[in-house]
């Protein structure tokens, strides 16, 4: 099973999410100005050294959500009023990868044995779960909110030395496991474009083999690959990119679009291998990247840091407001670090 729980574990710090809409073009993005990068940046440390931050959400800059699983139950929520960051020190038995709000009162997350989890505006409680045996692993990696009536969770399961990839759909009043394809990898994200298309990315991890990702397109239970490349170096790597509502796709250090046929070149992010091949963002001009050492930028023309940081951190995942980001990261001694940027009056 060792082999197996690396996988899993592997993906811990997968995760994209990203709100406002732009009206770029999908190509070429002619008719977008380029994003600021006059930022004013200030830095909240969190002790925890026993849980890591995976995932971050928010309906505006005074409500913002960060969670992440570890051996202390009761820290695996923390809330931003705008404030400071808070923690109700409620434990509870989920360990959550990925959180998603739709509205202040309306807060979905999952996690470890596909347990997915609610929060009303008052208190947080389960709403669906999976268990297992002690050779069983199921894990979702992420949820994905498009509206009370419509909501997806995907990860894998993991049973002796085989696992697949597993998507969950919420219709308003159950939780049901779609009939997909059984398919030998792990799914890590999903996104909704505006053509109407669910997007996924998934990771295939074999021991003896050749690491790969590989992007899926879904429509009802027909999955449907779409493109496959190597994870054997960041030159290589790839994820899902959600710029408003339109999704693109990062393969290796560049972004593309698909048109339901062919992939089509945006531009390319960096040339740094610090770069994580992660990134959120406002339009194919105003993307925000995830590095080894801190938050670069790209404009569309090129890409500079706006927050270094030392190599020992890593930016997780991010979440883009019209004024303001937030991004999460971990450093090698514990801590959490909450980096928040605003964009100068």
């Amino acid at each position: 099973m060792n082999k197996f729980y690396k996988l899993f574990w592997s993906l811990l710090s997968i995760t994209f999410l990203v709100l406002n809409t732009c009206d770029d073009n999908p190509i070429n993005g002619d008719n977008v100005k380029p994003g600021r990068r006059d930022y004013t940046w200030t830095v909240d440390t969190l002790f925890m050294p026993f849980n890591s931050f995976t995932d971050i959400t928010g309906t505006s800059p005074t409500d913002v959500w960060a969670c992440g699983p570890g051996g202390d139950l009761d820290k695996t929520f923390y809330h931003y009023d705008g404030q400071n960051w808070n923690c109700d020190f409620i434990s509870r038995p989920i360990s959550p990868f990925s959180i998603f709000s739709s509205t202040i009162n309306s807060v979905w997350s999952c996690g470890l044995q596909a347990r997915i989890w609610k929060y009303n505006g008052n208190v947080w409680s389960e709403q669906f779960n999976i268990l297992t045996s002690i050779d069983t692993l199921v894990a979702l990696q992420k949820i994905f909110v498009i509206s009370e009536k419509s909501i997806y969770a995907v990860g894998q399961y993991l049973v002796s030395t085989e696992y697949w990839g597993i998507v969950l759909y919420y219709d308003g009043d159950t939780w049901n496991e779609l009939n997909i394809s059984k398919i030998r990898t792990a799914f890590a994200d999903i996104e909704k474009s505006e053509n109407g298309k669910i997007y996924l990315w998934g990771v295939t991890n074999e021991q003896f083999t050749e690491s790969r990702y590989q992007f899926y397109e879904l429509d009802g239970d027909i999955l449907k690959e779409i493109y496959s490349g190597s994870q054997s170096t960041d030159a290589e790597y790839g994820s899902l990119l959600q710029l408003g509502t339109k999704t693109y796709f990062i393969i290796g250090y560049d972004f593309y679009y698909y048109n339901g046929n062919t992939f089509s070149k945006v531009g390319r992010l960096s040339d740094d291998p610090k770069f994580r091949n992660i990134a959120w963002g406002r339009s194919t001009k105003d993307i925000f990247l995830g590095m080894r050492d801190g938050i670069a930028h790209y404009n569309g023309e090129n890409t500079v840091y706006l927050y270094q940081t030392p190599n020992n951190v890593f930016v997780r995942a991010g979440m883009v407001f019209e004024n303001e980001v937030f991004f999460i990261g971990r450093d090698s001694y514990g801590n959490n670090l909450m980096f928040h940027g605003k964009l100068n009056d």
